[in-house]
């Protein structure tokens, strides 16, 4: 699957590269980030590294991951992507993460809205579907802002850091997505 270079007012999604390494170190060795997964926080280098190889690397074939950068500093802050991809049934599920510091500016929103546009449009998806935790209010918004419906809740679907955790699961059809940015 390729990955895309994307662009919105303020942000630039691009291709992760081996220069990406320290900054996946910083994003994801924060208890915040991986408070609502199944992810230990990482811990060295070597770690990041790993997860670039498995997780944020260029050219896998049912998936991307793309870094989240401030167009104004070229500051990486977070990252997204879709995941599960099947070109025969249209269908993909999203995923995105970001710094602290930078929750609350509509950042997040912005890139999603370009991930959807993404696929919609150029990707042809029918359906992108998205999970979080119940107890995720944030992300929850997110999706709610970007015309998400929320299709049900998997009760008791994970357990992760020592607790049972509720899953909600959230769908957009193409056609709705349509009528909202028309």
């Amino acid at each position: 699957m390729d990955t895309p270079t994307l662009n919105t007012p303020r942000l630039k999604l691009r291709p992760a590269t081996p220069e990406d390494i320290p900054f996946i170190l910083k994003l994801f060795a924060r208890s915040e980030t991986n408070l609502y997964s199944g992810y230990d926080d990482i811990k060295t280098l070597a770690d990041a590294e790993q997860m670039y190889k498995t997780y944020l690397k260029p050219g896998f074939p049912n998936h991307f991951r793309v870094v989240i950068e401030l167009k104004e500093t070229d500051e990486p802050v977070g990252t997204i992507g879709l995941y599960y991809y099947t070109k025969e049934n249209r269908r993909a599920e999203m995923g995105y993460d970001m710094l602290k510091e930078h929750w609350g500016m509509g950042l997040m929103t912005e890139a999603v809205e370009e991930i959807l546009r993404y696929g919609f449009e150029e990707l042809d998806l029918n359906r992108i579907e998205a999970t979080t935790d119940s107890e995720n209010a944030a992300s929850n918004r997110v999706l709610e802002r970007a015309g998400f419906t929320l299709e049900g809740r998997l009760r008791e679907r994970d357990i992760y850091k020592d607790n049972i955790h509720d899953e909600l699961f959230f769908g957009l059809l193409a056609r709705e997505w349509k009528k909202r940015v028309s």
